[in-house]
């Protein structure tokens, strides 16, 4: 994460500023440089890193996917968002060259003012364009940051980056298209270990989507189980004997296109759902 921000700040520099390569862009301690060549150059230093107080650092993301091919959503937890802060020098053979690059680079940064998420390293994308600032107020005064490096104060960009950073991994789950779906709750029983199991059960009812009666012989399958039902001549249906949670239902009838339905239960009593079928011709 952070070599991705420093890379992505190389590139912008000399895409939009005097200097021609990333070659002219160097990372390392300031005080490195002290006795090397004076060639047209800038330092970016990485000297702090600390969370965010702009940015919420808790949540979920959730990518929801609701196409006939994937039926399902990821969920992941929303990452962690941190301040990098950067200070940037300039090195050449005269101190007006210093300063000429430095105004270069300090107006390029107030021109874009973000890094857009097409020019990002594939692990800073996703959560659109990354906001930075030059600020007047960085998180160690200038006085005590120069002092930190053993090197006399020089003119200098405080640069901070907010940057995305999320350790854990995508979850896929069913697509939830019913929060409830006809729940009928049991007495919950007591599993051989001891410990209670919510029995719930899904009801429903299957109607013509053009003229709403309703459909009897259509077969709902379970996906995951061996369990299917017929639909009965007022059109209803209904699975027992289910513990709460996600659950993937298929519709299939003769003359009506084939629908997928993915529903949740978590044991709070409702009222049956409709599910209408489209005629197939």
């Amino acid at each position: 994460m952070l070599n991705s921000v420093l890379q992505t700040l190389a590139e912008m520099l000399t895409n939009g500023s005097v200097l021609t390569s990333t070659e002219q862009i160097n990372f390392s301690h300031p005080g490195s440089l002290e006795n090397s060549n004076r060639e047209l150059s800038l330092n970016l230093y990485l000297y702090d890193v600390r969370i965010s107080k702009k940015m919420p650092n808790n949540g979920r993301h959730v990518e929801r996917y609701f196409d006939d091919s994937r039926q399902v959503a990821e969920v992941c937890r929303a990452p962690s968002w941190f301040d990098i802060s950067i200070v940037i020098t300039a090195r050449d053979r005269t101190v007006l060259g210093e300063l000429h690059l430095l105004s270069e680079t300090l107006l390029l940064l107030m021109r874009s003012r973000v890094l857009r998420e097409e020019f990002l390293t594939p692990d800073l994308r996703g959560h659109g364009n990354l906001s930075f600032s030059v600020t007047n107020d960085p998180p160690l005064d200038a006085v005590s940051l120069w002092n930190s490096l053993s090197i006399p104060i020089r003119p200098a960009i405080y640069l901070t980056v907010t940057v995305p950073f999320n350790v854990w991994r995508k979850t896929t789950v069913p697509l939830v298209t019913e929060r409830h779906f006809g729940v009928n709750n049991s007495t919950p029983a007591i599993s051989t270990s001891g410990s209670k199991i919510q029995r719930v059960a899904i009801a429903g009812i299957v109607k013509n989507t053009l003229n709403s009666k309703p459909l009897k012989r259509v077969k709902i399958i379970l996906e995951g189980t061996e369990k299917s039902v017929t639909s009965n001549e007022e059109g209803y249906f209904y699975f027992d004997n289910l513990t709460s949670g996600n659950y993937i239902l298929h519709l299939k009838r003769f003359g009506y296109q084939f629908k997928t339905c993915n529903v949740f239960v978590d044991g709070k009593s409702c009222i049956p759902k409709e599910i209408l079928l489209m005629p197939a011709y």
